[in-house]
């Protein structure tokens, strides 16, 4: 969209879902040698239950979350595997509500319309691209 209808701001992160998070945050930090975006308490998991950890590549993020709290965010079932998200999109937007509208007006369907995630620190709302992948449109202060 090069109209700036939705105020993008830059590529979030790819975020990958998984259902059995601690083999997966210790293969991406022991056997990758990721490292973590952020070495604060809070910022990172307490242990490898997650459900979200971050790291840093090359100024981009890929992170991982635990698929039932995403299901769980966007109301949808907690379906077999095969049958689920496994990738999300997230793109940073100025403003999230203008760019669903900015979207919906455009024939996308809302998946989770907007919505405050105190727990994350950001509003997000989430649309399917045509083959189903699922995007995020997240809003955060740096």
């Amino acid at each position: 969209m090069s109209d700036g209808a939705l105020g993008l701001i830059s590529y979030g992160q790819t975020r990958l879902l998984v259902d059995d998070f601690a083999a997966s945050y210790r293969f991406y930090r022991d056997v990758l040698g990721l490292p973590l975006k952020h070495e604060t308490p809070g910022d990172v998991p307490e242990s490898d239950d997650g459900p979200y950890a971050c790291f840093a590549l090359g100024g981009n993020d890929l992170a991982l979350f635990t698929r039932a709290f995403m299901d769980a965010s966007i109301g949808a079932e907690h379906r077999p595997r095969g049958e689920i998200d496994s990738v999300v999109v997230v793109l940073r937007v100025e403003d999230v509500d203008k760019a669903v509208e900015s979207v919906r007006a455009r024939g996308v369907r809302i998946v989770a319309e907007p919505v405050d995630q105190a727990a994350w620190g950001m509003r997000v709302a989430h649309l399917r691209a045509p083959e189903g992948t699922l995007i995020e449109f997240c809003q955060y202060d740096d």
